[in-house]
């Protein structure tokens, strides 16, 4: 029988996961674990996908749970990989993890909980949730080392009403500790950044693979100064990202970047450390997660990748949909594709996915 303690956990079989099975058992829920498959042989099989439905089904036995299979490689495929692969062929540089929580993990998590009449879902992100009146509010992980916030702006008040974090209140070392001392072989399983369906994180070999057709029809291309000179070629633009140093071939006396890619050009703009960095940003398709889309200028900090610090900014309607946002300080290779997240403080306001980046906006000053 079904009750308000039942929860349905997202279940890799990694250490996070694992160990917020033990808390959610150690809290009295009577929980359920899942495993999504989402890639097969041809897409990524190698990656860290290629075993997580034996580690979890391990981790469910050794918690006495039930272990659910669900396969969800063509919806992976096409709302995901596909969406990877389309974004760097436009000269953008996109997050997987962000449009996976929310078109993947939530909505299946959601989907199957709902077929079971299971109230609750949870996962092992660091990050929490607190009620404040009839809202719901996202939170930063108590850890600021291994908060993932950030990869969920996409969340709204249903996904978050019935969303528990479990390993939102503690630090990472607190739950390698109890995974050390429950025995569980991935205490002792180095942890991995790589996006999950790209094996040792090669995007341009994935990608090689994954389309091959459209490789050979970019070809060599041209690298560019800031007058727009040649300055050398490069084997095609999707092989670059802004911002990148290592790996140019570029020697021009002093550390250089990339600026910025054109793909209609297949050409790759080169800057100095200065030339990179941005007073602004445009950031379109956004998310506010627990107010009403601001129709009138918003002060807050925002973070343009995830290792970022965050700074202060000011976020001005442009109207339909895409604000203007004025950084109060200058950010090195802002990144088109990329997600721009908003805080205040430890709050995450929302989000959105940044469109263009600016050298110079007017009015940046009011910022300081």
């Amino acid at each position: 029988m079904v009750g308000k303690r039942d929860i349905l956990v997202g279940m890799s079989g990694g250490l996070d996961s694992s160990v917020a099975v033990y808390l959610l058992q150690k809290a009295s829920y009577k929980v359920t674990g899942v495993t999504f498959r989402l890639t097969g042989p041809g897409i990524g099989g190698s990656g860290k996908q290629s075993n997580v439905v034996d580690r979890a089904a391990k981790v469910c036995e050794r918690f006495g749970i039930e272990h659910i299979v669900a396969d969800h490689q063509a919806d992976f495929e096409s709302c995901v990989i596909r969406y990877f692969s389309d974004a760097y062929f436009e000269g953008l540089t996109p997050n997987p993890c962000v449009q996976c929580n929310r078109e993947i993990k939530w909505r299946a998590l959601s989907k199957l909980a709902d077929e079971r009449g299971i109230p609750l879902i949870a996962t092992g992100h660091y990050a929490r949730i607190e009620k404040r009146g009839k809202q719901r509010l996202l939170l930063k992980g108590k850890d600021g080392l291994k908060d993932q916030s950030y990869f969920l702006w996409r969340l709204g008040q249903a996904d978050l009403a019935r969303t528990v974090f479990p390993l939102g209140e503690r630090h990472k070392s607190e739950i390698a500790g109890i995974a050390e001392e429950l025995g569980l072989e991935q205490a002792r399983q180095p942890e991995s950044q790589d996006i999950c369906f790209i094996p040792d994180n090669d995007y341009k070999s994935f990608l090689e693979i994954y389309d091959p057709e459209r490789i050979r029809k970019i070809g060599e291309g041209d690298f560019i100064d800031m007058q727009g000179r040649v300055i050398g070629r490069h084997k095609g633009f999707y092989r670059f990202t802004v911002g990148q140093r290592k790996g140019l071939g570029i020697a021009q006396g002093e550390p250089v970047y990339v600026r910025a890619i054109i793909p209609e050009r297949n050409a790759v703009q080169i800057g100095t450390r200065l030339d990179s960095e941005n007073l602004g940003c445009i950031v379109a398709n956004c998310n506010w997660i627990a107010s009403a889309t601001p129709s009138e200028n918003l002060d807050c900090s925002i973070k343009v990748r995830y290792r970022s610090k965050g700074v202060r900014a000011r976020i001005e309607p442009l109207g339909s949909g895409r604000y203007h946002v004025f950084f109060g300080e200058p950010v090195h290779a802002v990144t088109p594709g990329q997600s721009a997240v908003f805080y205040d403080g430890d709050i995450v306001i929302g989000g959105g996915i940044i469109q263009i980046n600016r050298q110079e906006v007017s009015g940046n000053e009011n910022n300081r």
